[in-house]
């Protein structure tokens, strides 16, 4: 009987990202009040919220309409 080959598969090759620059919104498109509302009242705080927009807290809160508990 012959001896078996290992076989070592290949490491793939990282994928180089490009370094993105970090941009402030002034403000939050109205298309998108349903989903801050619906993140906000699914348990993320809403300065969770705000970092995921790249804007302020009272900007969600002004959506939301009430401050956080």
């Amino acid at each position: 009987m012959k001896a078996a080959k290992s076989v070592v598969p290949a490491e793939p090759k990282p994928i180089k990202q490009r370094p993105v620059a970090k941009r402030t919104a002034l403000h939050i498109p109205p298309s998108q009040f349903g989903r801050v509302r619906a993140l906000a009242n699914y348990g993320m705080t809403q300065a969770q919220v705000a970092e995921v927009y790249g804007v302020e807290v009272g900007e969600i809160e002004r959506i939301v309409g009430r401050p956080a508990s």
